[in-house]
């Protein structure tokens, strides 16, 4: 988690959570597009959207409808032109009153009628006495005068609820000075401006998902709390780390955002844990993670601007799991158990991460633990490899495992076969600590395999001498 705030403040603008500026300037003309926050997989489809706030003079609702703009035609213009809808609000009771009643026209931009995926989002708020009510809204396109239609049952709270629904955005920005309006796709909530949509998807180069949950409470209290982000099969994947909050008599807001950068594609549900023991509140939101494959160019360019020096940029994830797999020679415990699972992005933060934390030297531009690893793969690979036509690659066997670990045997003694007697070698490391490592060739087409060593890490063959004949047993004795 990046960061968390109470009484409405947010992370400041250099925080982690914050979105590319192009992104707010999309979001402030109310549109989303493919590739980018808020393409569905019902992308060709009206959504409507309902989130509730506790008053004491009734509930609040922020509503938010999505209009894609696949469901408008062009008015044309000489060789340009525009889109147009209208959105009717209705709002009923149990009984089918119609208690309230709204409309109003919007103009597309041409362009954005060209962008596959786009669409508009508009905001809705009004309060309501306690009850179950049902919220219907009609797009209307002005051209070809086709509509449709889409609601959303909500229950306005009867009594003051321990939270308000959990509302997940794209991003989260603070009111500045002289900035009192919110910009078209955005809600406002005390000084934050939030800008979301009925259905918040996520990308690979866009993974930040902020929220906005207001907790109730009669006296000051500090609230612990803590997030999760949960499959559709109730599976955690994601458990922050737990924070407390500082709330003031009448209760504050929770919010912040979850870097989900390597979260594979997929629909899930992020979890607030409000309190503890039996004082533990839950509020749910789901959202979706969406592929790379759209926007992969993007990623790699923007990785590339941003970190001239990173060496998995460029690569393709073919080329990433290539340099993944040598690392469970370095991986601690069951530090790799989730790389198979991650997006191609994914890996490659991974990647990046796994080395940052194994670098001897932060301050300077080389990571030397990689580049040496990496070079005595190589290594390893010309003068190891073993198999035959099966070509093991000398990095996964026993000679190739010790040399790239320790580097090359300050002493060596090589036996080739002689008789009935195998090949064998054994090497001896002196730098720290005297190490010896016995290898046997049993296939005699060069396989050699580790029989015995001195290192309590490595695992003997408990009849390894009987591989040997006197004469080697004695040379291996005195080496």
């Amino acid at each position: 988690m990046d960061r968390a705030a109470a009484g409405g403040a947010v992370p400041g603008a250099e925080g982690s959570w914050q979105l590319k500026s192009w992104i707010w300037m999309v979001l402030a003309l109310g549109l989303v597009r493919d590739g980018t926050p808020g393409r569905q997989a019902g992308a060709d489809s009206v959504s409507v959207q309902a989130v509730r706030f506790f008053r004491p003079a009734g509930t609040l609702i922020n509503g938010f409808v999505r209009v894609p703009h696949l469901l408008l035609s062009p008015v044309t213009v000489g060789a340009s032109g525009y889109g147009a809808f209208r959105l009717d609000v209705s709002v009923t009771d149990q009984t089918g009153t119609v208690l309230m009643r709204d409309g109003w026209p919007r103009r597309v931009d041409w362009s954005a009628l060209q962008t596959p995926g786009s669409a508009s989002m508009e905001p809705l708020a009004f309060a309501l006495a306690p009850g179950s009510y049902t919220i219907r809204v009609t797009v209307r396109d002005s051209a070809s005068g086709r509509t449709q239609t889409a609601e959303t049952a909500v229950a306005a709270y009867a009594v003051r609820p321990p939270a308000s629904d959990l509302l997940m955005a794209y991003g989260i920005r603070r009111a500045q000075p002289g900035d009192t309006l919110a910009a078209a796709g955005e809600v406002r909530k005390g000084d934050l401006f939030i800008a979301t949509s009925p259905d918040v998807r996520l990308s690979p180069t866009h993974a930040s998902l902020a929220y906005y949950c207001e907790v109730y409470r009669d006296s000051a209290v500090t609230l612990p709390w803590r997030l999760q982000v949960v499959t559709p099969d109730g599976r955690a994947l994601l458990t922050t780390s737990p924070s407390q909050t500082a709330l003031g008599a009448g209760g504050g807001v929770l919010t912040g955002s979850v870097d989900l950068t390597g979260l594979p594609p997929g629909m899930y549900r992020l979890v607030l844990l409000a309190g503890a023991g039996s004082d533990t509140t839950s509020r749910v939101g789901a959202f979706r993670m969406g592929g790379f494959e759209a926007e992969q160019h993007v990623a790699t360019a923007t990785q590339v601007a941003n970190e001239p020096s990173d060496p998995f940029a460029r690569l393709s994830e073919t080329q990433m799991d290539t340099l993944e797999a040598p690392l469970v020679l370095l991986a601690a415990g069951s530090e790799l158990g989730v790389y198979k699972s991650l997006t191609v992005e994914g890996k490659r933060r991974f990647l990046r991460d796994f080395w940052r934390k194994r670098d001897p030297t932060p301050e300077t531009p080389e990571n030397e633990q990689r580049v040496a690893f990496y070079k005595r793969i190589g290594d390893a690979n010309e003068r190891f490899r073993e198999g035959g036509a099966a070509e093991i690659p000398g990095w996964r066997t026993d000679r190739g495992r010790i040399f790239i670990l320790y580097g090359p045997p300050d002493e060596m003694l090589r036996r080739p076969q002689s008789g009935t007697s195998y090949p064998w070698e054994m090497w001896k490391y002196t730098k720290s600590r005297v190490l010896y490592y016995l290898f046997l060739d049993r296939t005699r087409l060069g396989n050699y395999s580790l029989v015995y060593s001195t290192d309590r890490r490595e695992t003997t063959l408990p009849n390894w001498q009987d591989y040997f004949n006197d004469d080697a047993k004695r040379e291996i004795a005195n080496f």
